[in-house]
């Protein structure tokens, strides 16, 4: 079968380039999200919405495939409204006054306020780039199964590019609607260690409203945060306690090359690595190599039960605070697994190095 595009990537965003008219009142207003959906038979969906370190959880009585919820807000916010099956899953933005969801839940349309629809145009070009995606990579595994291993790997390799076109899709987006709410939160999830250059030049494009917003005011903390722990910076100091009760500090490791892995006992592929982190450990612990464990877990028991059957025997410490540790949290860590590799003289060298990429390092280190 041969794929063909039925898309233009593109049309919605830059069809949509005037600067939108929102205001933040500074006090919690009404709003309402009503849904009338076709062949929903579940009898309760949620809504999640909010600023990324305040989001709010909600759950509606659903009958006849009608639904209601009613809350205040600040400001137009991201939500997700979403069923326990998650067969629905649908990406919205919440703002004061009615925001109406109708449709299939296969195809949904959302109506609301100027950013409501502006949001829901924008989520329309992501959706559409997705499905086209994994048509793509569809079509890959059914070439596979043929027997075509050639053709799978020219479709692999174009879906590969059309899923990071999504990152293109966003930052376009941003580029173009420096005055909208919504760049602020697209922004927000797209900074990183890695992307914190690439974002400064958008960040400062931003109209002075969006950066007072209280999505702006998380992006412009996380900004500065992620200035504080760019490779070349010297490391934070912080001090927490061991498995074995004793206090360990970043000055534990002075003279050392130190690999500060923040993991926890439920992620899957934090686990997958440790034995690679083993291995390691293995060729150039004895050359000045070390593994420090932070832990994420919010109970001990699970935590120790993981350190012994992954067979880690380098040092762990844990506040058992969750994503509120507060190493974690002073590294701007927002997802696990997570590293940050430390040389002799205090100085981040590396970050999120893993497998093979963290192999070749430590042999160049080594050499």
């Amino acid at each position: 079968m041969k794929l063909k595009k039925n898309i233009t990537l593109g049309l919605f965003i830059s069809a949509s380039v005037t600067a939108l008219a929102w205001q933040q009142s500074g006090k919690p207003e009404s709003f309402a999200v009503n849904g009338n959906l076709s062949g929903f038979n579940d009898s309760i969906v949620y809504l999640t919405y909010g600023t990324f370190d305040d989001t709010k959880i909600d759950s509606a009585k659903v009958t006849d495939g009608k639904f209601t919820f009613k809350g205040r807000v600040e400001e137009p916010v991201q939500g997700m409204l979403f069923s326990r099956d998650y067969k629905l899953r649908l990406d919205l933005f919440v703002d004061k006054g009615a925001v109406e969801v109708r449709g299939a839940t296969d195809n949904l349309k959302v109506a609301g306020s100027a950013i409501v629809n502006d949001y829901a145009l924008f989520n329309q070009e992501i959706m559409a780039n997705r499905k086209w995606v994994n048509n793509i990579f569809t079509e890959a595994w059914n070439a596979k199964q043929s027997g075509d291993t050639a053709r799978a790997r020219l479709l692999e390799a174009d879906g590969n590019k059309w899923y990071a076109y999504e990152y293109e899709i966003r930052k376009n987006y941003i580029r173009q609607h420096p005055s909208s709410p919504i760049s602020a939160r697209e922004l927000l999830m797209y900074v990183n260690n890695k992307t914190l250059d690439e974002c400064r030049p958008m960040y400062e494009a931003l109209d002075a409203k969006v950066k007072a917003s209280l999505q702006g005011q998380e992006l412009t903390r996380r900004m500065e945060l992620l200035s504080k722990i760019k490779t070349g910076n010297k490391a934070l100091s912080f001090a927490q306690t061991a498995v074995d009760g004793q206090t360990i500090t970043l000055n534990t490791y002075k003279g050392k090359y130190v690999l500060l892995e923040f993991w926890a006992s439920w992620c899957g592929p934090c686990r997958a690595e440790n034995p690679n982190l083993r291995k390691q450990m293995d060729i150039f612990g004895s050359k000045g190599f070390n593994v420090l464990g932070v832990s994420l877990d919010k109970t001990r028991d699970p935590w120790i039960k993981a350190i012994e059957k992954d067979g880690l025997t380098w040092t762990q410490v844990s506040d058992l605070k969750g994503w509120n540790n507060e190493i974690a949290v002073a590294y701007g860590v927002k997802a696990v697994p997570a590293n940050f590799l430390i040389d002799p003289s205090g100085t981040i060298i590396a970050q999120d190095l893993r497998g093979e990429a963290l192999n070749q390092k430590l042999k160049e280190i080594f050499k």
